[in-house]
């Protein structure tokens, strides 16, 4: 979109001259009847035109009886007319030149494939026309500069608008209201709020995008339930980081609930909240766990770019406040890090005696500011510590300002600070807040706001090269559907992934020349789990065996499947190594391609011991793969284990995640590749590929 137009949308959404309130009732106790309401409340200066056929006059305002009626053009209108009448308002919003519609009324995709299509209609029109729609199903938008109130949220009711930095962008409607609360109780002022309901043409990443041009907007907050258009969100994240405006995060559905599986191990080891997880850290989104994380991190995020290091000090006056925060911490996987030793002789000359340990307890001594001061003075200089958590006990209550004084004088010196209030001490919270200092009021948000920061990461480099014309005859040559082992490591091969040495046998007396020890395995593309069906024999001695072999899982897996389509035996020299992975690629509904790194074998879906990332992925992202999955650590040379060749499993990773460049490949894994010792490579020596239309 060139300039001049998003600025135009930019505007018709936010700041409009004219808006039109389509479905207006008269009657004070209907949902209709608010947005005229609260834009009269909050301030709106442009004009305000109700629209109701059965209404000259509401609530002091003239009506008309449709938007062609309008005195002059509208620039937004807000629609809250039953489902079955809301193509008809689009139709007019066309013919009339209105730049946006907001839908209140639900009963489209919300409701089914009939509603689908109806809305689907809507799209249609509106696209044609040059008309943008939020929702339908959207409960509206708020521009706090302006007074524009375009909602029926009640919680505008109760609420007087707090002008701030941070915007808003929520799949979920009511918490837009809920979100604008929370947050102003805590002091934190909105830009700019908005529900995308169904997002049947304005998504999420188009209007983050927007708000990166905003110069009223300093970050920028998702709560997701979806991703819907994940292209969009990820280029206007990556907008923001290099703008300076932190993303943060809160999605919902993290759990395995509902997941289809795919045909490999791949799709049970991952599920949307590894996938997601995946998605944010490469694009630079922050994500949080905790709801009020969302609203009470910016503070603690505001101004900052990603951490060099992950150790962090917990200093406090209260030990079991901040046991609790530690705990959290701890299970967050953030490095806690003991007094230095600087601030135990700075202290003990004062006849202050601090244990090691994960927490600097200064005991009730520390209530005194000059020895808070002290200990926050020594952690500001360490070098050994990345950030501070600074946990304020019943201090904060009877003398706030001996709690707050030392930490505010730390405050903006080089290290995020975040502090734990333990009592309830709105004054204490007060004159925090007030000094910009990022102040919790439970430990899970404390601790998990400074675990989104810490984990924080610039986006991570684009790769986009296609596939060479090698690897594309393959996978064309290869059909289409799940295929069989034997052509799979075709497919393996064109990539440049090594394997084991194998043959075809057609029948059970077929003369083989490998070396033996060898595996046998059925092919057959409706078998991927081929040990499942009794299609597989490990150690196989010599000739005589592996004909005996032959015939007993052809008659295994003839009883167990006797549909499955049999297209001989696979015959592979047996390989060992240090270690067995799984590599595998897969496409995910909501972020697209993903490559999967995990412990291999039979027992990858017991574990779920797994490293995730969007692919593709450059040769650094897939050596930090390696070290994420804790079960590798044998190969990463643990304890003096012989180490594995790391660099040509990387390698295989990165291979591997460049079929996310292969438009017709939905997913495909290794598992087993053998990892050998260091400087002998890798091996695959079971995997499969599914094909089909184009994923993108």
């Amino acid at each position: 979109m060139d300039t001049d137009r998003k600025a135009g949308l930019f505007h018709a959404l936010f700041t409009p001259r004219v808006v039109a309130l389509v479905g207006a009732s008269g009657d004070a106790a209907k949902a209709p009847a608010r947005p005229q309401r609260y834009l009269a409340k909050h301030g709106f200066a442009g004009k305000v035109v109700p629209i109701n056929p059965s209404h000259s006059e509401i609530f002091g305002l003239p009506a008309v009886a449709n938007l062609r009626d309008a005195p002059e053009p509208v620039d937004h209108a807000y629609v809250m007319v039953p489902a079955r009448a809301v193509e008809a308002v689009v139709r007019d919003c066309v013919a009339t030149g209105v730049q946006v519609a907001t839908i209140f009324s639900d009963g489209f995709a919300d409701m089914g494939e009939e509603g689908r299509a109806r809305q689907d209609a809507l799209v249609e029109i509106a696209r044609a026309g040059g008309l943008r729609i939020v929702g339908p199903n959207s409960m509206g938008i708020i521009d706090t500069a302006s007074g524009m109130t375009l909602t029926v949220n009640t919680v505008m009711d109760g609420v007087d608008l707090m002008k701030g930095s941070v915007a808003l962008v929520s799949q979920s409607g009511s918490m837009i209201g809920s979100l604008l609360a929370r947050a102003q109780v805590r002091g934190l002022g909105f830009s700019r709020l908005v529900s995308v309901g169904n997002e049947a043409d304005l998504s999420v990443g188009e209007i983050t995008d927007m708000l990166v041009d905003d110069p009223d907007t300093r970050t920028i907050l998702l709560f997701l339930e979806t991703l819907r258009d994940g292209d969009k969100l990820a280029a206007a994240a990556r907008r923001a980081f290099a703008a300076g405006k932190p993303v943060i995060a809160y999605k919902l559905g993290r759990s395995d609930a509902g997941r289809e599986l795919a045909q490999g191990h791949t799709g049970a080891l991952v599920g949307p909240r590894e996938n997601t997880a995946a998605f944010f850290r490469a694009h630079g989104i922050i994500e949080v766990e905790c709801l009020e994380s969302l609203f009470e991190a910016p503070v603690l995020i505001a101004g900052e770019r990603p951490a060099q290091g992950r150790r962090v000090a917990v200093v406090t006056t209260t030990g079991g406040a901040a046991a609790m925060v530690v705990d959290r911490l701890g299970t967050l996987g953030v490095e806690l890090m003991p007094a230095p030793a600087g601030l135990i002789a700075r202290l003990a000359a004062d006849g202050l005696h601090v244990h090691e340990g994960a927490i600097i307890d200064l005991t009730a001594a520390g209530t005194r500011k000059e020895t808070y001061q002290a200990a926050m003075d020594e952690l500001i200089a360490s070098s050994d510590c990345d950030a501070i958590v600074a946990v304020v006990g019943s201090s904060g209550m009877s003398h706030p300002e001996h709690a707050v004084e030392p930490i505010v004088a730390a405050h903006g010196k080089g290290k995020p600070i975040a502090v734990f209030v333990a009592p309830e001490a709105p004054r204490t919270l007060d004159m925090l807040m007030a000094a910009g200092v990022a102040a919790f009021r439970t430990p899970e948000a404390c601790a998990d706001s400074l675990a989104a920061l810490l984990n924080w990461r610039a986006p991570v480099a684009q790769t986009t090269a296609k596939p060479d014309a090698t690897l594309a005859k393959v996978i064309a040559d290869a059909g289409t559907g799940t295929l069989d082992e034997n052509v799979s490591r075709t497919v393996f091969d064109a990539l440049g992934i090594p394997s084991a040495r194998a043959v075809v046998m057609a029948d059970p007396d077929d003369k083989v020349t490998l070396t033996y020890p060898v595996a046998a395995k059925v092919i057959s593309p409706d078998i991927p789990h081929k040990t499942d069906a009794g299609g597989v024999r490990l150690g196989i001695a010599d000739a005589y065996a592996l004909a005996a072999a032959a015939r007993d899982i052809l008659s295994t897996v003839g009883s167990r499947r006797p549909d499955a389509d049999i297209r001989g035996i696979l015959v592979q020299e047996m390989h060992s190594g240090l270690g067995e992975v799984i590599v595998g690629l897969r496409h995910d509904p909501e972020v697209g391609a993903i490559v999967v790194l995990g412990l291999g074998g039979t027992l990858a879906e017991i574990y779920r011991d797994v490293a995730v990332r969007i692919a593709p992925v450059g040769r650094e992202e897939a050596l930090a793969m390696i070290e994420e999955v804790r079960g590798l650590a044998p190969l990463r040379g643990y304890r003096g284990a012989p180490k594995g060749d790391l660099g040509a499993l990387a390698d295989a990773v990165v291979q591997m995640s460049a079929l996310a460049n292969a438009r017709a490949v939905r997913e495909a894994e290794i598992n087993p590749l053998i990892v050998k010792a260091e400087g002998a490579g890798v091996v695959a020596v079971d995997g499969l590929v599914v094909t089909g239309a184009d994923v993108r």
